[in-house]
């Protein structure tokens, strides 16, 4: 079971750059992993991503699948194949992995944070938690400053973790919240 997902924002946010590298990894239980298509979508077309099995049901956001599935080891960055990468309407950039996982919820993401302040100089607690949902599905949303902003959304459907992640320099931390949720909004698991 992949713990240090809920918190994949953080190992590239304490990196400090907000062209960062893939973040380092942590070994955590391994799950089954496929290979899809990297594809790109198209304009004009809802984001499908082929690694994950969840869209957009919006246009404005375009996307590239994973290389590859995440097989629940380590923590995805921002530049790993395992992970999707959105691009918004004035150029945001957000993250997405997907995992099979047994814990809940609350757990997962306890876990996670702990695991994470204890490899990382972040903070073992975000300076903000909110509990929303995602696809009709409870959420947790996590903020930190680790170097950079960070936000990032953990939900579990079906048996499987999503976590959706992004990060900026500081400094415009309102508008990260409002196209961060926004973007999550748009999110369907059918």
């Amino acid at each position: 079971m992949a713990l240090l997902a809920a918190w994949t924002w953080v190992l590239v946010a304490c990196g400090g750059s907000s062209t960062a590298t893939p973040s380092s990894s942590v070994t955590t239980a391994t799950a089954a992993t496929s290979t899809p298509t990297t594809t790109a979508s198209t304009a004009g077309k809802p984001f499908e991503s082929k690694a994950y099995h969840y869209s957009l049901k919006t246009p404005d956001w375009t996307g590239t699948s994973a290389q590859t599935a995440w097989d629940g080891t380590g923590s995805p960055g921002d530049g790993d194949p395992t992970v999707d990468v959105l691009v918004g309407p004035e150029g945001q950039r957000a993250f997405v992995y997907a995992g099979p996982t047994n814990a809940t919820l609350t757990r997962f993401v306890a876990k996670a944070r702990a695991l994470n302040a204890k490899e990382r100089a972040c903070p073992p607690k975000p300076e903000k938690t909110e509990r929303t949902t995602v696809s009709g599905e409870p959420a947790i949303i996590d903020e930190l400053h680790c170097g950079v902003f960070a936000l990032s959304a953990d939900l579990i459907h079906d048996g499987q973790v999503y976590v959706f992640f992004t990060y900026e320099q500081p400094g415009d931390e309102a508008a990260m919240r409002v196209w961060f949720r926004s973007l999550l909004k748009t999110v369907s698991l059918d």
